[in-house]
């Protein structure tokens, strides 16, 4: 008799678990969570932000000073950099770096490395974007992980 009710208290927590569980995962694909928008900023300036400058269907990346302007906003998801303003992401040749019409490209992923200010790596050529952090430089491919070549994402 003592195993019998053990067994149903067994059972019945077994099912609030499952339930609870329900709701749990049930309740985040109800709803979309809001898309984060960050501003990637050089690691030599608290003040110089990655920023596009569209010209024609192609992207210039330059250090705009940081103003969370529609330029310097960036959506990263799956290791891409995507501007929500212009359709454009994150791109590059190896030789070159710009942005183009996002369109799911080997060319367009990049990964970062761990900590406050983070490497940002091409994914296709191995180089890391770089810049000097005066506001106007343009944003250049490097070989190799510099001073240069740290950034702070930051949501805004």
């Amino acid at each position: 008799m003592e195993l019998k009710g053990s067994l149903g208290r067994l059972a019945g927590a077994g099912a609030a678990i499952a339930f609870g569980s329900t709701l749990l995962v049930g309740g985040a694909t109800s709803a979309q969570a809001a898309p984060v928008n960050y501003q990637v900023i050089n690691g030599n300036s608290s003040n110089s932000c990655l920023q596009v400058n569209i010209s024609g269907d192609k992207g210039n990346l330059v250090l705009g000073k940081c103003d969370r302007s529609a330029k310097q906003v960036w959506r990263i998801t799956g290791g891409v950099f995507r501007n929500p303003a212009s359709g454009h992401c994150l791109d590059g040749n190896g030789a070159d770096v710009y942005t183009f019409k996002c369109n799911g490209g080997a060319y367009q992923k990049w990964t970062t490395t761990s900590g406050s200010k983070k490497s940002i790596r091409h994914s296709q050529s191995g180089k890391y974007l770089d810049a000097n952090g005066t506001v106007g430089a343009q944003v250049v491919f490097q070989p190799t992980i510099g001073t240069a070549s740290r950034w702070v994402i930051d949501p805004v």
